[in-house]
């Protein structure tokens, strides 16, 4: 089983896994679960079908988009595996990634607003990151306590890398 981050370029990140067998990869999303088989490359250049359930669909890859369907298109920024710890379940995996805060942009973390160990409410600020001489602010998405201040005042950060961990 191999654990995912995807982060797209809107700045939103997903958890995803995935287990392979032969040619069906059984894919768990925070969504539910998917058995997708591959069946091969498609009519059109860059193209490729996959059995999801019982329908057929189409991936088209083109710039750096995945088109669906020749539809809805999507931008992925990047993906990075997670470690997995054996005898861990999706579920489990899933939920313990809540309390990452990541940086919704690249910039540079100017200053950091509570310790390791503070409590903290929903909406509270915890540090504001810079990018272009404006200066984000970056609440917490739930209350709880800081576990782990992963970056330093001064530090460049990118998109998506870790900042803060909350319990």
């Amino acid at each position: 089983m191999k654990l995912l981050r995807v982060y797209m370029e809107t700045g939103e990140t997903y958890i995803t896994s995935y287990d392979q067998k032969d040619n069906k990869d059984t894919v768990k999303m925070e969504e539910g679960e998917l058995n997708v088989e591959f069946l091969g490359r498609g009519t059109r250049e860059n193209e490729y079908l996959f059995k999801v359930g019982n329908e057929v669909h189409s991936i088209t890859i083109d710039r750096g988009f995945l088109i669906l369907d020749q539809e809805e298109e999507y931008k992925v920024d990047r993906i990075t595996e997670l470690p997995v710890k054996e005898g861990q379940s999706v579920e489990e995996l899933m939920k313990g990634k809540e309390g990452e805060v990541l940086s919704p942009l690249q910039g540079r973390v100017v200053a950091i607003r509570v310790k390791e160990g503070d409590a903290v409410t929903k909406g509270q600020p915890l540090l504001s990151v810079e990018a272009m001489k404006s200066e984000t602010m970056i609440s917490a998405p739930i209350a709880g306590v800081i576990e782990k201040i992963a970056v330093k005042p001064g530090q460049g950060v990118k998109k998506g890398d870790l900042l803060v961990v909350l319990k």
